[in-house]
């Protein structure tokens, strides 16, 4: 086996990413810790789908619960953020999170699992991985400038698709030894290491960046939500949320009813969903690597933007004229791999021209309440249509339209993000490195 060592891997990086000095510990970190973070996610994430299956018919139910508890979680979000240090706050709601986990491996048995626990776990994670994903990049918006994200957002996700591109294995492997227990206590100790490693990414920016620990953001817990509707760019965010998700949506609840029909037992769903996960992360990992980044520097975040519902509308036509379990999971899988790795990173850039209130508690609550609140509202349209007599095939074309105004709210977010980035390059607004939400800059 040939020797590699730290510097070969660098160099080998610096090939692919622009990585300038002072910037690889950062980085480094970063990357492990979203690998361990995404990991322990994916680990968990073919339960959910599996669940999602037994209980196609009660969808739109779970969504509105788990939107319901999202309601609920996110004022006690905005209190943690307001009156506690990111060093306090990140490392006690993971730890709330591996907790609440430990509880669900103790009483989980497969298809002999209560239906009510069932439902519980999908709430649970639904909203653990939003909370927790969100808090991650709020952070990374936190601790990168525009630039640097635009160069380093792909690089770091990428981390984040290696550990799910390799969490699916750990599950098809565990499932069949232990079951579900066993995936969770697995999933528990990567979500521990992300903790650990959140913890001393923290120490090492305020050592680095020279900065007294008094990092308390204030502020109302509802000033978030306030915040959303009172700006232009945050409001075209949540248009692109609501969009994306409602399409995102209706392909899992469409692939859901499809394995219903065609796959039957907790055991082969679960490796099946395992099976799609990993493909996605494979492909969402190509594009994190070596496109993703490449996209933004020659189109711009307008075109990359509008690239995507582009791409999908064709495959929706595709869908309409001809269906099936693979082919509609192939459109997933396309879909969720353009999410991951291409929409994904592009997504947080937008909030790297934003005050730390509007990273911490905007973003926040536009990733929690109004996420969710897509899904209950796209579940029930969905549930809506097929109690109307429309087949999974006949509601593709239905959604075609959605994708066209998906495509015409991305080209106007984009715009607003390149100027507000073009300002904060000027010489008189040297050493400000984010803008209000109000989208206009106020002079030093």
């Amino acid at each position: 086996m040939p020797d590699v060592r730290p510097a070969q891997v660098v160099s080998f990086v610096d090939h692919l990413v622009t990585v300038e000095r002072g910037e690889w510990p950062r980085l480094a970190l970063a990357f492990c810790y979203f690998f361990f973070l995404l990991g322990g996610y994916f680990m968990l994430r073919p339960v959910r789908g599996t669940i999602a299956a037994n209980n196609s018919e009660i969808l739109h139910w779970l969504y509105t619960g788990t939107f319901i508890t999202m309601l609920a979680i996110v004022p006690a979000f905005g209190f943690l953020v307001s009156r506690f240090r990111r060093g306090q706050f990140i490392p006690a709601i993971y730890a709330f999170f591996i907790i609440h986990l430990l509880l669900f491996a103790a009483g989980f048995e497969g298809d002999a699992t209560p239906a009510w626990l069932q439902h519980a776990f999908y709430i649970w994670l639904s909203v653990f991985n939003l909370f927790v994903v969100s808090i991650f990049w709020s952070f990374m918006a936190d601790i990168f400038r525009p630039g640097q994200a635009q160069r380093l957002f792909g690089f770091i996700m990428a981390g984040g698709s290696i550990g799910a591109v390799i969490a699916p294995s750990f599950t098809k492997g565990i499932v069949a030894v232990s079951g579900a227990t066993g995936v969770m206590l697995t999933s528990a100790g990567f979500l521990a290491a992300a903790t650990l490693l959140a913890i001393i990414l923290g120490w090492y920016t305020r050592k680095e960046e020279h900065k007294h620990p008094a990092e308390v953001i204030g502020g109302s817990i509802w000033e978030g939500a306030v915040r959303v509707f009172r700006s232009k760019y945050l409001l075209y965010a949540c248009l692109l949320m609501l969009l994306h998700n409602g399409v995102a949506t209706f392909l899992f609840n469409g692939l859901a009813v499809l394995v219903n029909e065609h796959i039957a037992g907790f055991e082969e769903r679960t490796t099946f969903f395992s099976h799609v996960d990993q493909v996605v992360q494979i492909l969402a990992f190509g594009f994190q690597f070596f496109v993703t980044s490449r996209l933004v520097r020659h189109f711009g975040m307008q075109r990359t933007l509008v690239m995507i519902p582009a791409m999908l509308a064709g495959g929706f036509v595709i869908l309409g004229s001809s269906m099936g379990l693979v082919l509609f999971a192939a459109v997933q899988v396309a879909q969720r791999a353009l999410n991951y790795g291409v929409l994904g990173p592009t997504k947080e850039m937008l909030f790297t021209v934003v005050d730390r209130e509007t990273k911490y508690k905007s973003k926040n609550f536009i990733d929690t309440a109004v996420y969710r609140g897509s899904d209950v509202t796209a579940s029930w349209i969905f549930k809506g249509l097929t109690s109307a007599g429309l087949s999974v095939a006949q509601m593709t074309w239905v959604y075609l339209p959605v994708m066209g105004l998906w495509a015409f709210g991305a080209w106007r977010l984009g715009g607003i993000y390149s100027r507000l980035r073009e300002q904060l390059q000027q010489p008189e607004y040297s050493g400000i490195q984010s803008a209000p939400v109000n989208t206009r800059l106020s002079r030093p």
